[in-house]
């Protein structure tokens, strides 16, 4: 049972009080009075059977009733939000114009950008040229310089003793 409170019987109510004044229900069988002595063969309980034609028809008819219910605010919804989009100005020029950030730019394909920088690098790495412009001082590959510098010391000569 759902915890909707006393609302959730509003409807069983309806459909009670419905079925009562439509005259499908025949109402109540008549209680034997109190002093009168039982049937031996009576077994004590509602011998007849509900009218499960009744039933279906009143649950069918709260079945379409709930449809049409839901039907109405889906239709009545699409209804007003139409309305509210046609009540809206047309939108400008302005606002209806393609955005361009501003320079600087993302890149487009920023993983062909680091395979070129990478390759930059390892050229640089592995080829011989000046540091600067004066070619005062030059670079040589990381490989030739670490040959030229193995075995020996990195520690300044000392100075011949006089």
């Amino acid at each position: 049972m759902s915890r909707g409170g006393p609302s959730g019987l509003i409807p069983a109510i309806l459909a009670g009080l419905t079925l009562r004044g439509s005259g499908i229900l025949n109402g109540r069988p008549p209680r034997p009075p109190a002093n009168t002595q039982r049937d031996p063969n009576d077994p004590g309980h509602e011998t007849r059977d509900v009218n499960v034609r009744n039933t279906a028809l009143v649950m069918g008819g709260l079945a379409l009733s709930a449809l049409a219910v839901i039907g109405t605010m889906i239709w009545l919804m699409h209804t007003v939000a139409t309305s509210q989009r046609r009540a809206l100005p047309a939108l400008t020029p302005q606002q209806t114009a393609r955005l361009a950030p501003p320079p600087p730019n993302l890149q487009a394909n920023p993983y062909a950008d680091i395979d070129r920088e990478q390759a930059a690098n390892a050229a640089r790495l592995a080829g011989y040229s000046y540091r600067d412009e004066a070619h005062t001082r030059a670079r040589i590959p990381i490989g030739r310089a670490m040959d030229l510098t193995v075995g020996r010391s990195l520690e300044p000569a000392e100075p011949a003793a006089r």
